[in-house]
Order: C-alpha cells, then structure tokens, then sequence
C-alpha cells in the first residue's frame, strides 16, 4: 500500500521583488554619492626680507637666482635648467660660497627643482636666501 506523500515545494526565490529592491539601492547610491573633487592648491606666500644698507661686504658669494618665469642665472648668466648641475658642481670645485636669490612668485615646482640640483652637486641644503618682491623692483 502506497500512501500519498506530497511533493516538497521547491524553494522559489522571487526575482522581480530583488530587481525592485536593487534598483531603488542603485537610485539611492547615485543620488546620495558625491563626485571626487579636485583638491584646492595651497596658496603659499614666501615671507619677503628687506635688504639692509651695508658699508662692507661680509662674503663674497655666487648668486644663483630664480625668476617667476623660470630663468635661471648664476651671477648674471643665464643657465639651461639640464646644465644646472653642472655649473653647481663646478662652483663646489672651486669652494666658491653661493647664495640663492628668487622672485616671490616662484612657483613650488621650480624652487624643488633647484633643491635637488643643490643636492645633486654637494651642496648643503641651509644656504643663505634672499626672496624678491617683484612688485616692489618694478614699482621702483
């Protein structure tokens, strides 16, 4: 004798009700997301030092100078930003002191650029500097 056994259901998991449920999740995400926003440059203004009227000369030191454009000289002569290394090594031979001059508005990536030539060539990273008003040199 067979009694009658009734089938097991099979679980059903209903899917429309889950595509509801994802699609109001995904809403949700858009709408509550915020977008990567660029980060703010830092404006970093170089503290400006008044020259003081001297009778004698306490060093004798080689100017290595920065403009805001990007020039770079060395007692007066333009220097290639390639070569600069170079002329610092040469300058470190000859045991000649030096002494960094630039414009306010030098922008960072140029001022780390000299670092690393200074670096490059031996020389210590304290060295005398001195910071330009352009303002100041063209309203005189």
């Amino acid at each position: 004798m067979q009694f009658y056994r009734p089938r097991k259901p099979i679980p059903a998991i209903p899917i429309v009700s889950l595509i509801d449920i994802l699609v109001i999740l995904l809403i949700f995400f858009i709408v509550t997301m915020q977008p990567k926003q660029k980060r703010t440059i830092l404006d970093i203004s170089m503290p400006v030092v008044g020259d003081m009227p001297t009778k004698q000369v306490m060093d004798v030191r080689t100017v290595l100078a920065l403009s805001k454009e990007g020039e770079i000289t060395l007692d007066s002569v333009k220097v290639h930003h390639d070569l600069l290394v170079d002329y610092l090594i040469e300058i470190k031979r000859q045991n000649r002191k030096l002494e960094l001059e630039m414009d306010k508005q030098v922008r960072l990536e140029q001022m780390i650029m000299i670092s690393e030539a200074l670096t490059k060539a031996g020389f210590e990273a304290n060295l005398p500097t001195r910071v330009r008003d352009t303002k100041q040199i063209t309203d005189s």
